[in-house]
């Protein structure tokens, strides 16, 4: 069934009011037909399955059937995962937006570190990254989108996660060959939180590498090979989400 995104205070009662950009997908694109049924989701973890009632390219009105509200399952019963990544360079940060979403990843940190390549636009790209995040829930039926936190510097990002409890805490560095993932994820146990740190285009620098061990953060690595910024992020997340059993 075809899912759209609806802003909460568009709902009232029993009618739920698309605009913007879904009602155009929904008129113009789609081209649905009143007595159609669609799915809604709003963000917060609810579904709502509702009828088109009234429709213009602008403005669609619907009626709500049922109502299925949000129920902690696998998201909010097992192990969540967090991921820190250095701002990237354009169209990369927007695929790792959509990366996360669909692989149930719990939060986004970005932040500002010696070796990043991309200038800065903070608030800007936050609007375009919460929208990219509810596109790619309604891709894959996730109800609640990643909590994205504003860019930050990486010493603040060590000092404010610093606050929060994680029980595994991994920074993932190319010269980090002692140990490798495999290796540190056999004795981890049960956990109930993960956070781990993602290099920019030009990765950490050795000062950055220490500064992340002082704050409790173990370096591991992906192995030999020499891996992009965004392909590390999915590699390491798809990892540590099966070793977490969250892609049972």
């Amino acid at each position: 069934m075809r899912r759209f995104f609806v802003d909460p205070d568009n709902i009232v009662g029993p009618t739920a009011v698309l605009t913007g950009t879904e009602a155009r997908h929904i008129t113009s694109v789609l081209r649905l037909a009143p007595g159609t049924i669609i799915t809604l989701f709003d963000g917060s973890g609810t579904y709502f399955e509702a009828r088109l009632m009234k429709i213009s390219p602008t403005r669609v009105e619907t009626n709500i059937i049922s109502i299925t509200p949000y129920i902690e399952d696998s998201e909010g019963t097992a192990p969540a995962l967090h991921l820190g990544i250095g701002l990237l360079k354009g169209p990369k940060m927007d695929f790792i937006i959509q990366k996360i979403t669909e692989l149930g990843v719990a939060s986004l940190h970005p932040f500002r570190s010696q070796y990043c390549a991309a200038h800065d636009q903070a608030v800007i790209r936050l609007d375009r990254w919460q929208k990219i995040a509810l596109e790619a829930c309604k891709q894959c039926n996730r109800p609640k989108p990643p909590d994205l936190h504003e860019v930050t510097s990486f010493k603040d990002l060590l000092s404010l996660c610093g606050q929060e409890e994680h029980e595994l805490k991994l920074i993932f560095w190319e010269e980090a060959g002692q140990k490798s993932l495999q290796e540190t994820l056999g004795p981890i146990g049960q956990i109930q939180s993960a956070l781990i740190l993602i290099g920019p285009e030009g990765g950490f620098s050795t000062s950055e590498v220490s500064d992340a061990v002082g704050a409790g953060y173990e370096p591991v690595t992906l192995g030999s090979r020499i891996l992009r910024a965004e392909t590390a992020a999915v590699a390491a997340l798809s990892i540590l989400q099966h070793e977490l059993g969250n892609l049972a």
